[in-house]
C-alpha cells in the first residue's frame, strides 16, 4: 500500500479559502451583467470548490447560479459523465477544478460543451502548474506554480471540506 508523502504545504486551509474568495470576486466581476452562470465542478474537489464559489457569489449578487458535476471516464466512448441534465445554450459557463496539470481534462470538457452553443466558457483552478499541453487558457487561478514535471501537486480535503495543497 502506497503511503502518502507530503513534504511541503504550499496552501493551508486558510490560504485556500482566501484564494476561493478572490476567484469568486473575479468571476463575479467578469460576469456582472449575466443573468445566469453554470458551473461545472470537475470530480470531487472541483465540485466542492464550485459550491464554495457559488455560495460566495450568491451572497453578493442576484445572478442565477447552477452547479453540474462532471467526471471523465477515459475508458468510455462517451468520456464525459454529468451528474444532472443541463442547458448551456446561450449561457455562460465556468469549469472549476482543483489543479491544472496539462489542461487535458479541461480541454476534454470544453470540447464536449462547445456543441451546445454557450456564450462563453471560462476556467477556474485552485493551482495552475503552467505545464499546459493543450490550448486552454486558465482564466481564474488561486496560485500559478511553476513546477518541474517530476514534482507533484496534491490536494487533500478533510471531512469539513477544507483543502490543503502540497508539493512533493
Amino acid at each position: 500500500m502506497k503511503k502518502d508523502n507530503y513534504k511541503n504545504i504550499i496552501l493551508d486551509c486558510h490560504d485556500v479559502e482566501n484564494k476561493i474568495k478572490r476567484i469568486s470576486l473575479e468571476i463575479l466581476e467578469d460576469n456582472i451583467n449575466e443573468n445566469k452562470l453554470i458551473f461545472f465542478g470537475v470530480s470531487k474537489n472541483g465540485k466542492i470548490i464550485a459550491k464554495k464559489i457559488i455560495y460566495l457569489i450568491s451572497q453578493l449578487s442576484k445572478i442565477h447560479l447552477e452547479m453540474v458535476g462532471v467526471k471523465i471516464d477515459l475508458n468510455s466512448v462517451n468520456r464525459l459523465m454529468f451528474d444532472k441534465d443541463f442547458n448551456i445554450n446561450n449561457k455562460s459557463v465556468i469549469i472549476v477544478s482543483d489543479v491544472s496539470h496539462s489542461a487535458k481534462t479541461l480541454q476534454l470538457i470544453i470540447s464536449g460543451l462547445m456543441s451546445q452553443d454557450p456564450i462563453k466558457i471560462k476556467t477556474a483552478v485552485m493551482v495552475n502548474r503552467d505545464h499546459t499541453l493543450f490550448p486552454v487558457k486558465i482564466d481564474f487561478s488561486g496560485l500559478n506554480l511553476s513546477t518541474s514535471m517530476n514534482e507533484h501537486v496534491n490536494v487533500k480535503v478533510n471531512k469539513d471540506k477544507e483543502f490543503t495543497v502540497y508539493l512533493n
